[in-house]
């Protein structure tokens, strides 16, 4: 009950600490852009600003065949293919007006500088006094996909690495299904002890590998094998932590799924290992489809987050503690039987041995 209880703090931790950092930052770009607008509309004489609240906070771009009625006011780079009935001002990026595209009032760049290959109606400026707050955006390379593409570009991610995860996962079951099924066990057997066990695993991760490159260095042989130990020590890792992760998914799957009992054994084990995979799967495909909403898609990638991490703390723990599957007694909980023992015919304590029948000489005759 304590380790879940540590378990639950950890995860609350996790699941807090980037929604308060991200809303801290949304705060403070809001009073910037807010001054901004205001000095624009003050000094600059930049009229038909925007409120507040429609101020993009990245690049903005309007594609050909669109129409926005009113200034458009990206804290990044704004690129217009389209038209815009009102002015087209950057913060801190280049306002591009592609052949094509209509500005019908001002075309303003602060921090960056206007190409206009189209047609604006207004005076075209570039600022060359940049505020601090958004010196960091000169320079940077403009993200010119609208929302629907970068939703559909996360999504098509998720569902490639998933697609990789789920062979792998045939992998195992096919050529290491006993080693996995000792995974299993450790972790329904030893579950807090295999998380604890998991997050000391991580934090020397990397003094292991530096421990194994200085004993190697102090040979001349030791020096020439650092290149493939380091890679070995990497594959060794990552072999430890897929194989725990596969085995948190299949028991999580299995207490989910409950086959058919005229199912074999290895249908059923894959079969509670896709439901596993597709719980995670769902998770980060929600992040991914929120991808239009940056404080949704925040929170969403933070939960499936930290969901994974623990999986993979609890996975690796229990894969340390079995040895990768192949630690029998400690996967099991019970200790091996001395067939020996059993196996010899003879003494056998407590039996008292009969004598032998000897002939006499009246049997005889």
């Amino acid at each position: 009950m304590r380790a879940l209880r540590a378990i639950l703090v950890a995860l609350l931790a996790l699941l807090s600490l980037p929604v308060v950092r991200l809303l801290a930052a949304q705060d403070a770009a809001r009073t910037d852009v807010a001054r901004d607008l205001a000095r624009l509309g003050a000094r600059e004489a930049i009229t038909d600003l925007p409120a507040l609240d429609s101020v993009t906070m990245g690049a903005r771009f309007i594609a050909a065949g669109t129409t926005v009625k009113g200034s458009v006011v990206a804290r990044g780079p704004v690129v217009v293919a389209g038209r815009v009935e009102g002015a087209a001002v950057s913060l801190g990026g280049n306002v591009t007006i592609e052949r094509g595209g209509v500005v019908t009032g001002d075309a303003l760049s602060v921090g960056g500088r206007v190409i206009a290959d189209g047609v604006v109606g207004g005076e075209i400026r570039g600022m060359s006094g940049l505020p601090r707050d958004i010196a960091p955006l000169v320079g940077s390379r403009a993200d010119l996909r609208g929302p629907a593409q970068r939703t559909y570009d996360a999504m098509r991610v998720v569902a490639g690495t998933f697609g990789v995860l789920l062979l792998i996962a045939v992998g195992v079951l096919l050529f290491a299904g006993s080693n996995l099924d000792e995974v299993v066990s450790t972790i329904e057997r030893q579950f807090g002890r295999a998380f604890w066990v998991g997050l000391l695993g991580q934090l020397l991760i990397l003094p292991g590998l530096v421990v194994l490159v200085v004993a190697l260095a102090l040979t001349i042989i030791g020096i020439l094998l650092i290149p493939f130990a380091v890679v070995a020590y990497g594959i060794a890792v990552a072999g430890l932590v897929t194989l725990g992760f596969l085995a948190v998914a299949r028991l999580i799957g299995g207490a989910i799924w409950h086959s058919t009992r005229d199912t074999t054994v290895r249908s059923r084990a894959l079969a509670s290992l896709a439901v596993g995979l597709a719980i995670f799967f769902a998770l980060w495909l929600t992040g991914a489809a929120l991808t239009w909403s940056p404080l949704a898609a925040t929170i969403a990638r933070a939960v499936a987050l930290a969901a994974t991490w623990m999986a993979m703390t609890l996975g690796l723990g229990s894969a340390i503690l079995s040895r990768a599957g192949t630690h029998r007694r400690v996967a099991a909980g019970t200790r091996p039987v001395e067939l020996a023992a059993w196996q010899t015919p003879t003494p056998l304590t407590g039996v008292i041995a009969a004598r032998r029948p000897v002939a006499t000489a009246g049997d005889r005759a």
